[in-house]
């Protein structure tokens, strides 16, 4: 798939939902035809991840992986990153329902695996999940929706239930690095289960930040539930 190939759409769906709801870029906002995910003045712009990611923890090396402090997961495949109009895309993804993006990530994502030969061993993903009442809110998971457009046409499945998330008092957002690992020990519990067990699991979210939330339900997954292997993606990398 071409990088032309990756923002071009296809489908009469996409065509009658156009005509009704013109379709923007995600990144600048700007009308484009029905049939692409983006412009490709954004897409041609945008800083899509590349060597300077670490392939172990997803994070920059200019910026400082996160190698050395431990990872729980076995390697991380950002699409981009957090920066420019990748931001507003995320911003428009959380809160303005704005789900555009989604499918470019996805598709992203979905090639470089494809690429490292790492899809085809990929038995199960799971979206790190939200807490009930936000989900309420904003009526849908972005992690879970990033997780099915990495898997589009292929036979793996994903299981929204193996992690749930509870006892949320305080966005993630107003947390400092600290904080947020100790949040993540008091939020996250797995599911008894063993539908992991032994097997390699794709383990999703919107943006890796400090890499606590990935580390611990990765942790969970592979030590309370028997996951063989975890491959971390995330639409963004900070």
């Amino acid at each position: 798939m071409s990088e032309t190939e990756i923002i071009i759409r296809g489908g009469i769906r996409a065509y009658l939902a156009d005509l009704i709801f013109p379709s923007r870029c995600p990144f600048c906002d700007d009308f484009i035809p029905y049939d692409r995910l983006c412009c490709e003045d954004c897409f041609n712009e945008t800083l899509w991840a590349d060597e300077n990611i670490c392939p172990r923890c997803g994070k920059s090396i200019m910026k400082g992986c996160l190698c050395e402090k431990g990872v729980k997961y076995d390697l991380c495949v950002p699409a981009t990153y957090y920066s420019g109009g990748v931001k507003d895309s995320v911003y428009k993804l959380k809160f303005r329902s704005e789900t555009a993006a989604i499918d470019l990530y996805g598709r992203i994502i979905a090639k470089r695996l494809e690429i490292m030969g790492i899809l085809p061993e990929i038995n199960l993903a799971v979206p790190v999940p939200m807490a009930k009442k936000n989900l309420r809110i904003r009526g849908y998971n972005q992690a879970e929706l990033l997780a099915k457009a990495i898997i589009k046409g292929t036979n793996i499945s994903v299981n929204i239930g193996l992690i749930i998330r509870k006892n949320v008092t305080r966005s993630q957002h107003d947390l400092s690095a600290e904080e947020r690992h100790e949040a993540v020990t008091t939020q996250y519990f797995p599911l008894d289960t063993d539908i992991a067990k032994g097997k390699t699991v794709l383990l999703v979210d919107d943006v890796l930040t400090t890499g606590s939330t990935l580390n611990y339900c990765a942790g969970l997954l592979k030590e309370k539930l028997g996951a063989k292997k975890i491959i971390c993606a995330v639409a963004a990398t900070v």
